[in-house]
C-alpha cells in the first residue's frame, strides 16, 4: 500500500517471508524493530511489516517491524498518519515512528491478543483491539479501555468496528451491540 505524505511516498507492506538475521531476504531493510537480543531470545515472528520512504524516486530510508503473537496484515485502517509520525498496529502492539528517520518513538502492548485498527479520534486515537477497544493519546498512554462478553469480531467477517458522529460502535462475536461515548462509557 502507497500512501502520499508531503513530499514522500510510504510504502507499506506484509512481508511475511522476511527472515530475522538472514541475508536470504528478498527485501532488506535498514533498520530491524524487534526485542529478541539473541538467538535464545528469538521465535519466529508472526507479524512483519515493512515500511519504506521514497522521495524523488528515491528510497531514502526503511524498517521492519517484527512482533509475536496474533498476525496481522497491513489495510486501510492498520496505521494512521498523524504530524510526521505513523502510528502502525502490529500484532498487539501500536508502534509510533517517526517520519520521514523511521526513529521509534515508542510502543506499547494495547491488547492482549490483536491490534485491528488505529483510527484518529479527536485529538487521541482509538485502536480496535480483539478483546479491548482503547483510547490512547500521543505518546502511547492508555486513557481507557472497554471489553464486553466476547471478541470484537464478527463469525460473518461482517464490520464489528465504526465510528459514527463522535460515538464508538461495536458488535461482539455473539452479535451484541456497544455504543460508547468519547470516555469510553457504554450509552
Amino acid at each position: 500500500m502507497q500512501i502520499q505524505y508531503n513530499d514522500y511516498i510510504i510504502d507499506l507492506i506484509n512481508d511475511s517471508n522476511y527472515t530475522l538475521n538472514s541475508a536470504d531476504n528478498i527485501n532488506s531493510y535498514q533498520i530491524e524493530y524487534f526485542d529478541g537480543t539473541n538467538m535464545e531470545d528469538r521465535f519466529y515472528p508472526t507479524s512483519k511489516h515493512g515500511i519504506r520512504i521514497i522521495k524523488d524516486d528515491l528510497e531514502i530510508n526503511s524498517a521492519i517491524i517484527c512482533e509475536i503473537g496474533t498476525g496481522t496484515t497491513i489495510h486501510e485502517n492498520s496505521f494512521v498518519i498523524n504530524n510526521d509520525t505513523i502510528l502502525i498496529c502490529c500484532a498487539d502492539k501500536v508502534y509510533s515512528i517517526g517520519l520521514p528517520d523511521l526513529r521509534l518513538n515508542w510502543k506499547n502492548r494495547i491488547d492482549p491478543a490483536t491490534c485491528f485498527g488505529i483510527y484518529k479520534f479527536e485529538d487521541d486515537f482509538i485502536v480496535h483491539g480483539e478483546l479491548e477497544i482503547s483510547r490512547i493519546n500521543l505518546n502511547g498512554e492508555i486513557k481507557w479501555q472497554f471489553g464486553a462478553r466476547d471478541i470484537f469480531v464478527l463469525p460473518d467477517g461482517g464490520n464489528a468496528f465504526s465510528i459514527i458522529d463522535n460515538k464508538i460502535h461495536l458488535k461482539d462475536w455473539e452479535n451484541y451491540e456497544y455504543i460508547l461515548d468519547s470516555n469510553g462509557n457504554e450509552i
